[in-house]
């Protein structure tokens, strides 16, 4: 029975629900899509012997998608929950007849619960079908932009179908869950209110929640003098989520505080103002609803913006503080450019930068594993051992970098199994050495190792030309002499376009479902105040200044939510910033203003044109 009133119910009044049938079909795609890739990468390395370079691709591609699978997920959530929230908040006294009629808490709950299933099957039904054109679009979209070359053949359909569509359910169940749990709480009596107060203080479960998502960044601060910058990179990636959710969980009485602060300077100005601020101060579930999305998205964006930049600066400022040599050498793939310096009378310093793929790690995953002359690496490379001594090196030693050593637990003299060239070699660490992943990889071998084997050809040779002359040694060859300084400045631009492309596919998809879920608390919103933007009609309110009013309302919300979205960011900023400046002496900050100024003014516009367009809509029906 209340099933069949669930389904009837998203029929006959679809609207609020769209936003969220929008987010889940999103979802469902990119979920297909990341199991459809992750499906093809495993078919393509088992299937082919690919290069190391090649395989690398795939691996970046697999936790790329996954990633963004993972906050397109987390968004929608938001998007669920708050479209949900609404909708019990704006049926209470339907729910109150219900219960007036007989219907018990759970039954109430069951329907709205059902609700939510019925627009995740719809949803994830139009995912399913769409996330295998999603895949090939996608792959032909990284294949156009050169960051990948390997062909990718789909798997069968049915394998994204069966983890996409439980995957949508599961994502409306618990976005909606909560508001079922609301919902049940509505009393018989509510079917004779004409209004309803809304519930400031949250509930003890909330407070729980928040109360330990807030606390656990707090803790941070007081160990963050032992995070190395690595694992406060990856830290800063779940730190913005965690703040989140616990912010979100006071945002009852957070959002309305902060709304009403900013908008007490505007209030003896501007009538329309006060009477905005006085609205959001009085309410909790719209203030709340609209500032999750904006929150969520400034916060996580902004973030991840400002993470990957600090890290840029920190990789820039570890290859100047090691970088010995004056000159660089890009070859441009031609090997007889690292021929011509390394056997050159006069170059006083040579160190080409050669590669090899090996097995390392215990899944068999290969690495690409820089081979060494150990002179000459250290003259031009600055090797620096932190632990262990790099004259321990022998023919069946490696060296490996902090990050290798953090990721993988590896100590001095612990040993390695080396799968190289059909050889298996037993190696043990001979020293662990500082990061410098434009310099050299993570993991070093020396040269007498893998002698009889052969390199891939040098991308640079890191050169100190002495007495000879590198223009006239390189002349009609593809190698290219650049300045020490110059290079770097090359591979950090290279670093951050990088970075930016990647922030678009990480990014993109949650900025959809935060445009979704803030135009829907919204509309929604607005669509709540009839009996309101009727009374003040009829009090000699104009229609240009009831839309001023919702302006402002929107404005003030959304700044609100913004201002706490910006905190996220520079906490997570600040993290960043005391790890790589106890790691590195001189460390630049490049703080990246236009994409972190493009995130407020898409908020803040978003907001005010669905305001508009809502009391428009609003004005012209009542």
């Amino acid at each position: 029975m209340m099933l069949r009133l669930s389904r009837q119910t998203v029929r006959r009044s679809w609207p609020p629900y769209a936003g969220a049938f929008v987010a889940l079909a999103c979802g469902t795609v990119l979920v297909g899509t990341a199991v459809n890739l992750a499906a093809a990468v495993d078919a393509a390395i088992n299937a082919s012997d690919l290069s190391a370079d090649q395989r690398t691709q795939l691996a970046d591609l697999s936790s790329l998608v996954g990633v963004m699978a993972g906050i397109s997920v987390f968004m929608a959530l938001f998007v669920v929950g708050s479209t949900f929230g609404f909708v019990v908040a704006s049926r209470r006294r339907e729910l109150g007849m219900l219960r007036l009629i007989g219907a018990t808490p759970w039954q109430v709950r069951r329907m709205v619960l059902g609700e939510s299933a019925l627009v995740a099957v719809l949803a994830g039904a139009a995912g399913c079908l769409l996330s295998a054109p999603a895949t090939t679009v996608f792959v032909w979209a990284l294949r156009a932009r050169g960051l990948l070359d390997v062909a990718l053949e789909p798997s069968a359909p049915w394998l994204p179908w069966a983890v996409a569509g439980p995957v949508a359910i599961g994502v409306a169940l618990l976005g909606s869950w909560r508001s079922s749990a609301r919902a049940a709480r509505v009393a018989p009596a509510a079917a004779l209110r004409e209004a309803g107060v809304e519930r400031r203080r949250p509930s003890v479960v909330a407070i729980t929640i928040g109360s330990v998502c807030l606390g656990a960044p707090i803790a941070l601060m007081a160990v963050a003098d032992h995070f190395t910058p690595l694992f406060t990179v990856v830290v800063s990636i779940l730190v913005p989520e965690v703040l989140v959710i616990g912010l979100v969980c006071f945002g009852g009485v957070l959002f309305p505080w902060l709304a009403g602060l900013l908008g007490r300077p505007f209030v003896d100005r501007d009538v329309t103002a006060r009477l905005a601020r006085e609205q959001v101060r009085t309410a909790v579930r719209m203030p709340a609803a609209l500032a999750a999305p904006i929150l969520a998205i400034s916060a996580i964006a902004g973030s991840l913006i400002v993470a990957l930049s600090f890290t840029a600066d920190w990789t820039t400022a570890l290859d100047r503080e090691q970088l010995r040599t004056p000159l660089v050498v890009e070859t441009g793939g031609d090997p007889a450019v690292a021929e011509r310096i390394v056997a050159a009378q006069g170059v006083a310093v040579a160190d080409p930068r050669s590669t090899i793929s090996a097995r390392l790690r215990p899944d068999g995953e290969r690495d690409l594993v820089d081979v060494i002359d150990l002179p000459a690496a250290t003259q031009a490379r600055g090797l620096t051992a932190v632990e262990g001594s790099l004259a321990r090196l022998g023919a069946d030693d490696i060296v490996v970098t902090e990050t290798y050593a953090f990721d993988l637990g590896a100590d001095v003299g612990d040993p390695i199994d080396v799968r190289v060239g059909g050889q298996r070699i037993r190696a043990t660490v001979a020293a662990v050495v500082r990061d410098a992943p434009d310099l050299y990889g993570e993991v070093l071998v020396p040269r007498a190792m893998v002698a009889d084997l052969p390199l891939t050809v040098p991308d640079v040779v890191f050169v100190d030309p002495g007495s000879a002359d590198l223009d006239a040694l390189l002349a009609g060859t593809a190698g290219r002499v650049l300045a020490a300084d110059a290079w770097i400045d090359s591979v950090d631009q290279q670093t951050r376009a990088g970075n930016s492309l990647g922030l678009w596919v990480l990014l993109g998809p949650a900025g959809l479902y935060a445009a979704i879920a803030i135009v829907n608390a919204v509309l929604i919103g607005a669509s709540q105040r009839r009996t309101q933007v009727r009374t003040a009609m009829l009090l000699g309110a104009t229609d240009r200044q009831l839309r001023r009013t919702a302006l402002w309302e929107a404005g003030l919300v959304g700044g609100a939510a913004l201002v706490v979205g910006g905190a996220v960011t520079g906490f997570v900023g600040w993290l960043i910033r005391q790890a790589v400046t106890r790691d590195v002496g001189a460390v630049g900050m490049t703080i990246p203003w236009l994409p972190l100024l493009a995130i407020l003014g898409t908020c803040l516009g978003l907001t005010l044109v669905a305001a508009l367009v809502g009391s428009r809509r609003i004005t012209r029906s009542v």
